[in-house]
């Protein structure tokens, strides 16, 4: 009985699968240390989790009866190898739409789940170069880190299906418009059709020096929103702030 890292199950969701409401498995790991990440707890082994067996994760889910769809997201799911077993549960064991968060760390298993998922998100935080080390949290494997982000890139790239890129804007690391346009450069070369720019939340964050910084403006938010839509005229382009909300910009 194959057992998992598991932080808990949010019933229902609105907003982590397109169109569907879905359920939301958390796992715990993550090779990055964001100085930004909201989900620390998650990262550093710190909080509520245990070990659980992936078929207590099935019966869970298939005692909710409301779900269109399943969200497995972290910390970063690929951390675990056993996370392919889960995915692969869920297919076949449920109707679920199934979609992941990651982070492109894991080529390797990535190229594994692609085959079991329906969607995908993919965090591209910054321009493919030694700042990818820096907003991870990590400078000095920047070029292990970016040689794997750019693996992943390439098998969302030959993938099939519909995929969303994710970028979250922290005041001094990742907020130049000159910087996100080069991620956008990247994002669109992947194919990714919807682009998703998150406000950075200054709460519970792994370096607390973080929780002090204020999140970018509504305005700000609202200009790169923009800027990604001048450059992804036919892709769906949102940005995610505490003001308003998700709010897709045309």
């Amino acid at each position: 009985m194959t057992k998992i890292k598991f932080a808990g199950i949010v019933d229902n969701s609105t907003i982590d699968y397109p169109g569907k409401l879905c359920a939301i498995i958390y796992l715990h790991g993550c090779p990055y240390r964001c100085p930004w990440c909201h989900n620390a707890e998650l990262v550093t082994g710190e909080g509520n989790w245990s070990e659980i067996s992936i078929d207590e994760i099935i019966r869970q889910l298939k005692d909710n009866f409301l779900i269109q769809a399943v969200c497995v997201t972290g910390g970063e799911p690929l951390m675990q190898a056993e996370t392919i077993e889960l995915l692969k549960n869920i297919k076949e064991e449920t109707d679920l739409l199934l979609k992941i968060d990651t982070n492109g760390y894991f080529p390797d298993r990535l190229d594994k789940a692609l085959g079991y998922l329906d969607f995908l998100t993919m965090d591209v935080k910054a321009p493919l170069d030694e700042r990818y080390g820096e907003v991870v949290g990590l400078p000095e494997e920047w070029k292990k880190i970016v040689g794997n982000v750019k693996k992943s890139l390439e098998k969302i790239k030959r993938w099939n299906k519909d995929a969303e890129a994710r970028t979250t804007i922290v005041p001094g690391l990742i907020d130049k418009k000159e910087e996100i346009e080069e991620v956008i450069e990247v994002v669109k070369d992947a194919g990714f059709k919807q682009y998703t720019l998150q406000q950075f939340r200054a709460e519970k964050t792994l370096d607390q020096a973080y929780g002090k910084i204020m999140s970018p403006s509504l305005e700000s938010m609202q200009e790169l929103g923009r800027i990604a839509k001048k450059h992804m005229p036919k892709e769906r382009i949102k940005i995610v702030t505490q003001q308003n909300g998700f709010e897709e910009i045309e």
